[in-house]
């Protein structure tokens, strides 16, 4: 484990994408797995079963690519992802919203014995439960480290939805899923993601 400058990956991070936010990231794993290109992948706990079926192909694809995939993988549909990811050979960034853990879980151990895995914190040692606060600054730091996000799914008036146009006011590429159940989001400035 190894304390980084946020510095490191990006010259400025931010909150809110305007307001200074915590100085340091607690990393354990291959820290070079920072560096761009990254997709960072989001989606409400609530979606529709067509989107979890779609993200299951998409990560089946992304499996062996050399594109960084980050995430919380916290929602249903992230965690079937990350799943995925775990049997392939591709990069993957593990954001979490508490401190470091001590021992990585073990669906874990092997993609960071391979250096294909990297796990994130940026909260102090303190922090050993995430809350709703601290998965909605995992998620915009996340965000911030990535140059593509795909919102799989945002739930009208969630927080998924608020990070995405929130992510879409500050010019970030902003892409979801071609469901009915995304139509506000495109409507809103996001694109359809096209194979």
């Amino acid at each position: 484990m190894q304390t980084v400058k946020a510095a490191l990956a990006r010259n400025e991070i931010t909150m809110s994408l305007n307001t200074p936010l915590l100085p340091a990231l607690t990393l354990l794993g291959n820290a070079a797995l920072l560096q761009p290109p990254a997709l960072a992948i989001f989606c409400s706990s609530q979606a529709p079963a067509g989107v979890l079926l779609h993200v299951h192909d998409l990560a089946q694809r992304w499996r062996h690519e050399e594109r960084v995939i980050m995430s919380g993988f916290q929602s249903i549909v992230e965690q079937e992802a990350l799943t995925v990811l775990l049997t392939g050979t591709a990069p993957v960034v593990v954001w979490l919203a508490r401190s470091m853990v001590q021992q990585p879980p073990a669906p874990l151990r092997a993609a960071l014995a391979a250096q294909r895995l990297l796990l994130v914190s940026p909260f102090p040692a303190g922090v050993r439960r995430q809350s709703t606060a601290t998965a909605q600054t995992r998620n915009r730091l996340c965000a911030h480290h990535a140059d593509v996000v795909l919102i799989a799914h945002a739930a009208p008036g969630g927080k998924v939805e608020a990070l995405a146009l929130e992510l879409l006011a500050a010019g970030k590429h902003v892409y979801t899923l071609d469901h009915p159940a995304n139509a506000s989001l495109v409507t809103r400035g996001a694109e359809f993601l096209t194979d």
